[in-house]
């Protein structure tokens, strides 16, 4: 019996109060987020093809993206950057200091200092710029000014293909 106890029953009692004792240093640490606060993914330097059939239509590049699954949208809250592109040529180039992706639709919000440049030369600028993924086609409901080699035209709201070719800006002031 005492073979028992010295052999077996001390170190299986022994290794049961050390295990019960530190019980509490391996949880983990409480905080104060609810699960739909803190991302489910996050990315640095990031690039995002957005595809159609194999077709490349954008490419997203971002500083940081943080994706929220149960919101169903991914944020960029540092620089982002899209280079928009047509039968795999590359049209027209946005920036902006933030965004949205809605995950469903590929739709895009790009806000703060946003510019929109294509290869002809125009230049959009404004503060929110929302890209509809399906149509191909860029708007704003705030202040915009389009700069083109013969024009400058300015207003409040406007649409456009993604390239810039074909556009309408509504409330128009501007030089002709």
């Amino acid at each position: 019996m005492k073979l028992f106890f010295s052999k077996i029953l001390l170190p299986v009692l022994l290794c049961s109060i050390f295990l019960c004792s530190c019980a509490d240093k391996f949880e983990p640490p409480k905080t104060d987020y609810k699960s739909g606060e803190i991302p489910n993914q996050e990315s640095w330097n990031s690039k995002v093809i957005f595809s159609d059939s194999g077709n490349v239509k954008a490419i997203l590049y971002a500083n940081h993206i943080s994706v929220y699954n149960d919101r169903g949208y991914t944020l960029i809250d540092s620089g982002a950057t899209v280079d928009f592109y047509k039968n795999g040529q590359k049209v027209s180039k946005l920036t902006g200091k933030r965004g949205k992706v809605i995950d469903a639709t590929k739709d895009m919000e790009i806000y703060d200092d946003v510019k929109v440049e294509n290869v002809e030369g125009n230049v959009l600028t404004t503060q929110r710029l929302f890209w509809n993924n399906k149509l191909q086609k860029v708007s704003s409901d705030v202040f915009v000014r389009i700069k083109t080699p013969k024009e400058i035209i300015e207003g409040i709201g406007f649409e456009s293909d993604d390239n810039l070719k074909n556009y309408k800006i509504f409330k128009v002031t501007g030089t002709f």
